[in-house]
């Protein structure tokens, strides 16, 4: 047959002749040059003398296996893309094939020539061209290797149904990235139910979980489903998995690995079919050396591992996120379109963004929303931005000028509850919202806790930055005598 010069060059490594020369039959009908392996030694061989487009492998091979061939490839920092088939595919294979860098797992008995044709086609259509393309997966965005990687991951832990942890600091996209692995995966038609298990009480927690049977505790009226009852054939996001008291870190291993729940009150168990995805904002591996996260679970959560990068790690990603953004919010509050001035760009790239992608949309749709004309501005942007900004080192004489005595001095008790109320917002942004864990964050009682929230306006009313006392003017006061 004749192959187009332009013919993508794949190498079948199989180690049964008759397969392997279906394979080669099978994809040079569909435009592929292919040449065979019949071993691991001699794909080996060829690697070292030759370069090619794709690499086809068995699992198991006379005198090695597909994984030794990714762990070849992976110590010589060859980025061939390698898809792997078996006859014997369990988890524990597809994940550590995975994990070692294949593209994708086919268990030879459901997939044909076909399949291995259209894995390769999507494999190479998917590969960019040289100039930078922008990866849009709703609002996770960006150019470049980050986004590409990432994106890569998305597409294969998808076709793993196995457990994931996704870790990364608050606002980088966690819950994004596990919607999308649901969405991509086979259980897309089913439920993605999210949780937060910094959020609720630890009693809330476990009844919202594993659901309850009728006067299993006072106020239990009716019998409830738990949150794996209704992800059933679907995925359960548990976000903050770092903050789950260990009680029900046991449950939830013994649910993790026998597919299995028991409603509280109940002594029946129901068979669950779900797929656990877990986020943490949190030094995981810290938590199990302090002991409060049990190191079982962390193994057993640890299968797939995605960790996203801050903003500040991948600033190449910064002006397609905001023209992202600035579009999203045109749209969304009826605005024309905006530019970002070449001023107020310059600004945002010198600025850490702590709070990462959710802060840079958060202020995007502050920009959009106070811009009077075509452009943004830098003096729609905050003055804190834009002074941390221009200071990147840590801000330490703009930090000794903001909080020294003014001059014509200040309101103390204000400026110290000020204060205390930036301490509550910090305490329940690390406990995800659990006011109990807050208040003992901060060596309060709950009652106290609760008490000094309801005087400070509640939860919205709290500073989100650290006060200046220059905010906090001294309030008129009858002169008393001066002292001699």
């Amino acid at each position: 047959m004749t192959v187009e010069p332009t013919a993508k060059q794949v190498l079948l490594v199989e180690d049964e002749p008759g397969f392997r020369e279906v394979l080669e039959i099978g994809l040079e009908s569909k435009g592929f040059q292919t040449e065979g392996a019949a071993s691991l030694a001699e794909a080996l061989q060829r690697l070292e003398g030759a370069r090619y487009d794709a690499i086809v492998s068995d699992l198991r091979l006379k005198d090695g296996s597909g994984l030794e061939l990714l762990e070849w490839l992976k110590a010589r920092q060859d980025t061939t893309p390698v898809l792997i088939m078996t006859a014997y595919a369990t988890t524990e294979t597809t994940v550590q094939a995975l994990n070692l860098g294949a593209v994708d797992f086919l268990t030879k008995a459901k997939n044909d020539i076909e399949e291995v044709a259209k894995v390769l086609k999507g494999l190479f259509a998917a590969t960019p061209p040289p100039s930078l393309e922008v990866h849009d997966m709703g609002d996770l965005v960006g150019v470049g290797d980050t986004m590409r990687r990432l994106q890569a991951m998305v597409g294969k832990f998808a076709r793993a149904d196995t457990t994931v942890l996704i870790t990364g600091e608050s606002g980088t996209g966690k819950e994004i990235v596990a919607r999308l692995i649901h969405r991509y995966s086979d259980r897309a038609k089913g439920p993605f139910v999210p949780v937060n298990c910094g959020a609720l009480p630890d009693e809330l927690l476990e009844s919202e979980l594993f659901g309850y049977e009728k006067g299993a505790f006072t106020g239990a009226g009716a019998a409830k489903k738990g949150l794996f009852e209704e992800s059933n054939q679907g995925v359960l996001f548990l976000d903050e998995i770092g903050e789950m008291p260990l009680h029900l870190q046991v449950k939830l291993l013994r649910v993790l690995q026998e597919r299995k729940v028991r409603r509280i009150g109940s002594s029946d168990e129901r068979v669950v079919d779900v797929r656990v995805i877990v986020a943490t904002n949190r030094n995981i591996k810290e938590r199990v050396e302090k002991r409060w996260f049990r190191e079982d679970l962390y193994y057993r959560l640890n299968i797939l591992h995605i960790d996203i990068p801050p903003l500040r790690d991948r600033l190449e990603d910064l002006p397609v996120l905001i023209e992202h953004f600035v579009a999203k919010f045109c749209r969304k509050l009826h605005r024309p379109p905006l530019q970002i001035q070449a001023d107020a760009l310059e600004i945002l790239n010198g600025y850490r963004f702590p709070g990462n992608v959710r802060e840079l949309e958060n202020l995007m749709e502050r920009c959009v929303a106070l811009a009077s004309g075509p452009t943004i501005s830098v003096d729609l942007l905050p003055e804190q931005v834009v002074r941390e900004a221009r200071n990147p080192q840590g801000a330490v004489p703009a930090l000794q000028q903001d909080y020294e005595i003014p001059g014509d001095g200040f309101d103390l008790e204000a400026y110290m509850t000020a204060v205390k109320g930036y301490y509550f917002r910090e305490a329940l942004e690390i406990c995800g919202g659990n006011r109990t864990r807050a208040a003992r964050l901060l060596g309060m009682s709950f009652r106290a806790f609760r008490y000094w929230l309801q005087q400070l306006g509640g939860q919205e009313s709290l500073p989100e930055a650290m006060p200046s006392p220059r905010a906090y003017p001294a309030s008129p006061t009858e002169e008393a005598p001066e002292e001699a």
